[in-house]
């Protein structure tokens, strides 16, 4: 899931975040990069970071779900001293689940997917601006179970996507599109949605996408998830994909070919099942690969020189939380696996650079006993 002003060696297709590689890495190039382990960042159910620079500073904020018994509590704002990540900004959240970085003209913001107060989903989740120093609050709306956000922009509009899960009844409900207006986001767009948890944007060639993973109907994970089109004015449905407890979307491009992967979470029987990634054959999308995963998460696609690799958060196999997330790396024909890191409820990975160093992020939400875990960041490096 995750690409706003984040330093990857991607190309933003058209407003749209989605990442490119024109120089794959050969096979003889897999075993020559690597990621090791750099710096912990203490987390309370560690949900999602988000790099982002500004005043020529580099940040990572990062989403905090709970704190032993409450999902009431801060999430965290770092800055990069030179060497590490340090405090920087404490922001009141409610179990939030997503941050995003965006910027309309001059002006910055973060917005905050708050997903849960403690008695109910129908909460407000926050619009933070930028003044110069700190994020202030600039506007709330109204949410259900907000999971995801997601900022776009067509043309000279700007747009934000958020993926609502449940309000309190049922998992059936709409997620919703705003507009900016040039003061603030006003509702665009309702889309019928099934306990959505993701929402990603790209486009192929002048054809704007919108895809929402669809993770339950109330009685099954095994539904399809959604393509949706934009016809000039609104987004309507393009194509329907079967998908397991859908949690997160990737679009990305390798060379000239276009790919869309799928975070698999469970079947309902089992969370060890495939995750997919489909190609672009010039109308819809086809299956090309399937990935085995443990209860996917997220999905992250990024390059690096000449190599280029998508990252699996794998939040829970039939044993245990704790185990390993993999990177994959592109072989010049598939994706083949590359390394593996040990994480523990891994929901969320980012990909970004700093001064050209390669790092990657991992939030780890729960070990199976405790939420207050260290997320880890990591470096690459070439062998």
């Amino acid at each position: 899931m995750k690409k706003i002003i984040v330093f990857l060696l991607s190309v933003v297709l058209l407003f749209c975040s989605c990442g490119k590689s024109d120089n794959p890495a050969s096979p003889d190039d897999e075993t020559s990069y690597t990621f090791d382990q750099y710096q912990y960042i203490n987390t309370e159910g560690g949900a999602d970071f988000e790099f982002f620079a500004l005043g020529g500073e580099s940040y990572l904020a990062v989403a905090n779900a709970v704190k032993e018994s409450s999902v009431n509590i801060e999430s965290k704002i770092y800055i990069w001293d030179g060497s590490y990540f340090v405090d920087f900004q404490s922001i009141l959240t409610n179990k939030a689940s997503d941050m995003k970085f965006f910027s309309i003209g001059s002006d910055l913001y973060l917005v905050v997917a708050n997903l849960y107060n403690g008695s109910t989903r129908n909460i407000d989740s926050k619009i933070y601006r930028w003044n110069g120093s700190s994020f202030v609050e600039f506007q709330s709306i109204p949410t259900s179970g907000a999971y995801d956000w997601e900022y776009f922009s067509i043309g000279t509009d700007s747009y934000l996507a958020v993926a609502n899960s449940e309000n309190d009844e049922t998992y059936n409900i709409d997620s919703k599109i705003y507009k900016w207006n040039g003061s603030s986001f006003v509702e665009f767009q309702s889309i019928p949605t099934h306990y959505a948890s993701d929402w990603e944007c790209f486009s192929i060639g002048t054809d704007f996408y919108l895809a929402v993973a669809n993770g339950s109907d109330g009685v099954s994970g095994n539904i399809d998830s959604e393509i949706y089109k934009w016809n000039g004015a609104l987004f309507e449905e393009f194509q329907s994909i079967p998908t397991n407890s859908a949690k997160d979307w990737e679009a990305f491009e390798i060379g000239t070919d276009i790919y869309l992967a799928v975070a698999n979470y469970s079947d309902d029987d089992s969370q060890e099942i495939d995750s997919r990634i489909y190609r672009w054959n010039g109308a819809l999308f086809v299956e090309f690969q399937s990935i085995p995963t443990e209860g996917a998460a997220d999905l992250e696609f990024f390059s690096v020189d000449t190599f280029s690799f998508l990252v699996v958060a794998n939040y829970s196999s039939e044993i245990s939380r704790i185990t390993d997330s993999k990177i994959y790396l592109w072989d010049g024909a598939y994706f083949s696996e590359h390394q593996a890191v040990l994480t523990s409820g891994a929901v969320d990975w980012a990909f970004f650079q700093i001064d050209g160093d390669p790092f990657l992020a991992c939030a780890n939400l729960y070990d199976g006993s405790t939420h207050n875990l260290n997320s880890i960041i990591l470096k690459g490096s070439e062998e």
